[in-house]
């Protein structure tokens, strides 16, 4: 679908129909991602076609009774990113000046407690990076372009050859929200980085991370890529890209790093995101703990 934000729909009131236009086109000219904006758009297109009523004069009760009836079986998660959409949605309506007062309850949202990043650990590293060495030079740079920059798989995805500055080991790279900044990786990266590129065809695409036949590589291709070479390392879990991106901020942690710098090299806009890896506890201290408890 090319115009993402649109309805694909009719809903049965018109005025529901037009200001949940609206609010897509908002979301779409705020640069929210086009996954966001179609899972947005599918809840409210299946929201407001049950719902006949005008968005304005729906009641919180007659909302928490569609949740009840509709949403009782999914789990805690789905619920509040759905409650989420359609508070989102209300806010719009109070901004637009269409209404004073938001229906939607805060209480109504599950708490969910944020689980704890899964990071690798020093000898996973050292394995997983020994069996990218038995791969193709590519995908031995995409391990430890993810080790070292903390770039996520869509930001690895878009990157272009011109982005990368050699001289100063950074990259341009587009993250959530259409957010630009500048990622880091090591010296040994910059080798590799330098090898790779000397091996791709000027012709080819301008992709930095290409297929065989000089396509940009895909996300899925990538994580695929990233799976293989934790199975063939031994890894006891999944390997995904991810889990290199945790690794590089609990990296960072265990070495010292205060939050803000962390949260600025993985391109959180809000450092509470970040503050997740506080709770993480620090290798030297589990490393103690290890050798006088076992």
């Amino acid at each position: 679908m090319d115009k993402y934000w649109e309805l694909t729909k009719s809903l049965p009131n018109t005025v529901n129909q037009e200001i949940v236009s609206d609010f897509l086109l908002s979301l779409k000219l705020a640069n929210r991602s086009e996954r966001t904006i179609t899972l947005y758009r599918l809840f409210l297109e299946r929201f407001f076609t049950d719902i006949k009523e005008p968005f304005f004069s729906l009641t919180s009760d007659a909302i928490q009774e569609w949740f009840f009836k509709n949403q009782g079986h999914v789990k805690e998660a789905t619920l509040r990113f759905r409650l989420s959409v359609l508070s989102s949605f209300y806010t719009f309506c109070i901004q637009e000046e269409h209404l004073q007062l938001s229906p939607i309850k805060r209480r109504w949202f599950p708490r969910i407690p944020k689980s704890i990043p899964k990071d690798l650990e020093k000898e996973d590293i050292a394995k997983a990076r020994l069996e990218s060495e038995n791969t193709s030079l590519r995908n031995q740079l995409l391990i430890e372009f993810m080790l070292t920059s903390g770039c996520r798989v869509g930001e690895m995805h878009q990157l272009d050859r011109e982005d990368v500055n050699m001289k100063n080991r950074t990259a341009r790279v587009v993250g959530k929200g259409k957010k630009i900044r500048q990622v880091h990786f090591s010296e040994k990266c910059a080798v590799l980085l330098e090898r790779y590129t000397d091996s791709i065809p000027s012709n080819l695409s301008s992709a930095l991370f290409v297929t065989e036949t000089g396509k940009r590589l895909g996300i899925r291709m990538i994580q695929k890529i990233v799976k293989k070479v934790g199975e063939k390392a031994g890894l006891t879990t999944k390997l995904h890209p991810h889990q290199l991106r945790h690794t590089f901020a609990t990296e960072l942690l265990a070495k010292g790093a205060e939050i803000s710098f962390i949260s600025e090299e993985l391109g959180h806009s809000d450092i509470g995101t970040t503050q997740i890896y506080a709770r993480l506890p620090k290798r030297e201290i589990v490393s103690l703990y290890r050798k006088y408890m076992g």
